[in-house]
């Protein structure tokens, strides 16, 4: 079954929408890309992938996101052009997790550079942080050299601050609009907690202005709530949320990658990191590990930003082969989101909204859609071992 998997996940695919937005044709559900875009070629596709990694971690997923991140540069679907960690908040115990980045490095044999986000918050969705100090901008003026410098258009994964794409964005539109092939957000609710209606997602929470500008974008914007009902911590039909139980995620994972998830679970202060992936965790701390279970979010995204779908059974599959059998998709949508982050939004025809004389009158926006929600869970959790056994 994995040497089928594997097969099948090898095959050409399709970044979702992308063809179709750069050629100005309407653009179905999950569809093709068109010629001339990276996936058709069977190339990379260019990925920019900006999170809130941190040493000692906040929360282990995004370490886990980070690793099918490489997976998918490993298994030449992403041409991965660079990370950008945020800038930690106060209430955080951990700086930026470089380290964790140049650990994927060594697995990995890539060699991907490291950009830290800006400290501040917007102070509206249009603030272009005109007097900030050149050091906290430096992730913004990495986005925009990276967009200008590639012959393809890049595609962002966002599963951390927004604030330094929503810059990067204010700051060069055209470019954005011209050389970004998509946002794949990773924040907000699709539906309030009935039980605390005012309550928001922690992204949101942490910058209502960057999250609400995010809808501004004047590139194509893959939407992914984290939660179907806020906080509510189950999988439902608009959420990206699931439970991913650490034991059939790692298993038969190699030494190096054990490494990788035993370093961060530890909180190590062990100077030698990268030394430490040379020889297989200790075995009760890795027993440890494989006893727990992790909340994810971020998963559907990197897959669907690599021309992916995963199959109710667990298979990864190019998205346009993917047909009925796909657990999630993505629907094209009307979407708004208000200055105090609250998001609206209603689903539409797959066909845009076309000018007068056939231009685009925004780009498009597209949200996460979990088509079997009982056996997402499982189907994801199996996709992400699948990854996690490219590493040798």
């Amino acid at each position: 079954m994995e040497n089928a998997s594997r097969r099948m996940f090898l095959k050409s695919g399709a970044i979702c929408g992308l063809g179709s937005w750069l050629a100005g044709r309407p653009a179905g559900v999950l569809s093709v890309a068109g010629e001339g875009t990276p996936a058709a070629q069977n190339q990379a596709a260019p990925l920019i992938h900006v999170t809130d990694l941190f040493h000692p971690h906040g929360d282990p997923d995004d370490h886990f996101d980070l690793a099918c991140v490489y997976a998918l540069a490993l298994r030449r679907r992403f041409d991965l052009r660079g990370i950008v960690i945020d800038y930690p908040p106060s209430f955080r115990a951990g700086d930026p997790a470089v380290v964790a980045v140049t650990q994927m490095n060594h697995i990995s044999g890539l060699a991907v550079p490291v950009a830290i986000g800006t400290s501040r918050t917007l102070a509206s969705r249009t603030d272009t942080l005109p007097d900030a100090p050149h050091r906290d901008t430096a992730a913004v003026r990495f986005i925009i050299e990276q967009l200008r410098l590639s012959d393809a258009p890049i595609a962002l994964t966002c599963v951390g601050s927004a604030a330094d794409i929503v810059v990067a964005a204010l700051r060069e539109p055209a470019l954005f609009r011209d050389k970004c092939s998509g946002v794949y957000l990773n924040s907000g609710s699709a539906h309030d907690n009935p039980t605390n209606p005012a309550q928001l997602e922690f992204n949101v929470r942490l910058d209502p202005a960057a999250y609400a500008a995010m809808f501004d974008l004047p590139c194509p914007l893959y939407w992914f709530p984290c939660w179907n009902e806020t906080e509510v911590r189950q999988s439902g039909a608009s959420g990206s949320f699931y439970w991913l139980p650490h034991r059939e995620a790692l298993a038969g994972i190699s030494d190096s990658a054990a490494n990788f998830f035993a370093y961060m679970f530890s909180k190590s202060t062990e100077p030698k990191w990268l030394r430490a992936m040379s020889s297989p965790p200790p075995a009760e701390l890795w027993e440890y590990i494989l006893a727990g279970k992790r909340g994810m979010w971020s998963t559907g995204s990197l897959l669907a930003a690599a021309g992916l779908a995963v199959t109710r059974d667990g298979d990864i599959v190019p998205t346009g082969e993917a047909d009925d059998a796909a657990v999630f998709r993505l629907i094209p949508v009307e979407a708004t989101c208000a200055d105090d982050g609250r998001t609206t939004w209603r689903e539409r025809p797959a066909e845009p909204v076309m000018a007068p004389g056939g231009s685009r009158t925004t780009a498009p926006r597209w949200m996460f859609s979990v088509t079997d929600v009982p056996r997402y869970p499982e189907a994801m959790t199996r996709a992400v071992n699948t990854l996690f056994k490219t590493f040798e």
